[in-house]
C-alpha cells in the first residue's frame, strides 16, 4: 500500500482516509482528535459572536458598531470552520489523493526497465525443447523474425543449421544482416544456439562458442575479433541471455526410454542425425552429430564412443571399418558403424574380432544390428527401455 507524510504532523501513514484520520503523533496523541474534543461547535461560536456584537452595539448606540460586530462574527465562524476536524480530514484526503496521483504519474514516466532474465526464461519456455527437429526449431524462430522474404530465408537457415548445428544443440534465435548487394542475396545469416553462434557471411561460415551482444548497439553481435550487424533479429540480447541460462541449467543427458522413431532419410546429414539418436538409445547418452566439414571420418561422437555413417549404394568393406577402429582405439573409445548398404563378409569378420559394432539402416530410418556385439548392446538397450 502506498504511504505518504501527514501534512499536519509529518509522520508516514497509509495513503487512505482512515490512515490520515486515525493515526497518532509521536507522543501517542491522536493527530486528528474526535469532534467532541475539538472545542466548541461552529453554531455555538456563531451565536456567541452575534450576541457579543448586539450587546456592544446597544451599549454604544451605534449601527456601525453592530455591522462591524456581525462581520467579525462571520469571520470567526469561517476561521473555526477551516480548522475543524472534518475540514482537516478533508484537507488530508485531498493531500493523499494528490500525492498518490503524483506518484503514479512519476511511475509512468520513462521507458520500463527490462527484465532480460525473465524474457530469457519465457523464450526457453516457448521454443521447441532440446531434441526437436531442425525444421521445427527454425519454424518457431522464423515466426518471431520479420524478414523480407521468409520462405527463401527459411530454406537457407535450415541448410545452415543442418550443416553446422550439432544434434544436441538447441536453436534459440535467428538474425538477418542488411543487404550487401543490389539484389540483397548476400545477406549474412546467424543461428544462435545454446552452445554457439553460427554465422554465414559471403559464403564463409563462422562458428563461435562465446558470442556477445555489444552494449548500446542494438543488432551488433561480436564473434571474437569480428562484429556483425543484423538489421532484422530475434532479439539478440534476450537470445544470448537465454543461451547462458540454458547452458547453466543444462542437466546431464539421459538415455531415451524408447527406440527412436523412424523418419525418411533424404541425405547424408539425415542419416548422421538418426545415428546420433540411436547412439543415445544404445547408452551413449551424450552422443551428438559432428558439424559438416573436416571431421576425419567421424560423424557422431560421445565420451565413450565414435561412429561413422555411410549412405552409399555399395557394401562397406574391411578397410573402412579398420579405419574407424583405429580412430576409436587411439581415443580409447568404442567404434560404431552405420551403413545403408551393409558390409562385406570380410568387414563383418574383422569387426567381430575387434569389437566394432555394426548396424545397418534403411531409407525409412529403421536400424538393425549386424554382428553379435551389436546385437548384444541393442538387446541391453531394449531391456532397459522395457524397465
Amino acid at each position: 500500500m502506498s504511504g505518504l507524510a501527514c501534512p499536519l504532523c509529518g509522520r508516514q501513514v497509509a495513503a487512505t482516509r482512515q490512515g490520515m484520520a486515525r493515526h497518532q503523533r509521536e507522543d501517542g496523541r491522536p493527530c486528528l482528535p474526535d469532534g467532541g474534543a475539538a472545542g466548541p461547535s461552529i453554531p455555538a461560536v456563531g451565536c456567541a459572536c452575534v450576541a457579543v456584537s448586539v450587546v456592544v452595539a446597544v451599549a454604544f448606540s451605534s449601527w456601525a458598531v453592530l455591522w462591524v460586530g456581525l462581520l467579525a462574527s462571520v469571520g470567526a465562524i469561517v476561521w473555526n470552520a477551516n480548522f475543524s476536524t472534518a475540514a482537516r480530514v478533508a484537507a488530508a484526503d485531498r493531500r493523499a489523493i494528490q500525492l498518490v496521483s503524483e506518484g503514479a504519474a512519476s511511475a509512468d514516466t520513462g521507458p520500463p526497465v527490462r527484465d532480460i532474465e525473465a524474457e530469457a526464461e519465457r523464450l526457453l519456455a516457448e521454443l521447441p525443447p532440446l531434441g526437436a527437429t531442425v525444421e521445427d526449431a527454425i519454424a518457431a524462430c522464423m515466426a518471431r523474425l520479420i524478414p523480407y522474404d521468409p520462405q527463401p530465408l527459411a530454406v537457407r537457415f535450415t541448410k545452415l543449421a543442418r550443416a553446422h548445428v550439432a544434434a544436441d544443440e538447441r536453436i534459440l534465435g535467428l538474425a538477418v544482416g542488411p543487404e550487401q548487394g543490389a539484389a540483397g542475396s548476400a545477406r549474412a545469416l546467424a543461428v544462435l544456439t545454446d552452445r554457439a553462434l553460427v554465422v554465414k557471411d559471403r559464403d564463409v561460415v563462422y562458428r563461435d562458442d562465446a558470442p556477445e551482444v555489444q552494449p548500446g548497439a542494438p543488432g551488433f553481435l561480436a564473434s571474437g575479433a569480428r562484429t556483425f550487424l543484423f538489421s532484422a533479429n530475434h532479439g539478440l540480447e534476450t537470445a544470448v541471455a537465454a543461451r547462458e541460462l540454458a547452458a547453466s541449467s543444462r542437466r546431464t543427458a539421459t538415455v531415451p526410454s524408447g527406440r527412436p522413431p523412424e523418419r525418411l532419410i533424404r541425405e547424408a546429414r539425415d542419416a548422421e542425425l538418426i545415428a546420433a539418436e540411436w547412439m543415445r538409445y544404445l547408452g551413449f547418452a551424450d552422443a551428438v552429430a559432428t558439424p559438416v566439414g573436416a571431421d576425419g571420418g567421424i560423424d557422431v561422437v560421445s565420451a565413450r564412443a565414435v561412429a561413422q555413417v555411410k549412405l552409399e549404394g555399395k557394401a562397406t568393406g574391411r578397410p573402412t571399418v579398420q579405419q574407424l577402429h583405429g580412430v576409436a582405439a587411439h581415443e580409447g573409445k568404442t567404434g560404431v558403424f552405420f551403413s545403408a548398404a551393409g558390409y562385406t563378409p570380410q568387414a563383418r569378420t574383422w569387426a567381430q574380432t575387434s569389437g566394432t559394432l555394426l548396424f545397418r539402416f534403411d531409407r525409412q530410418g529403421g536400424v538393425e544390428a549386424v554382428n553379435a556385439v551389436a546385437h548384444e548392446l541393442l538387446a541391453e538397450a531394449d531391456a532397459r527401455a522395457e524397465r
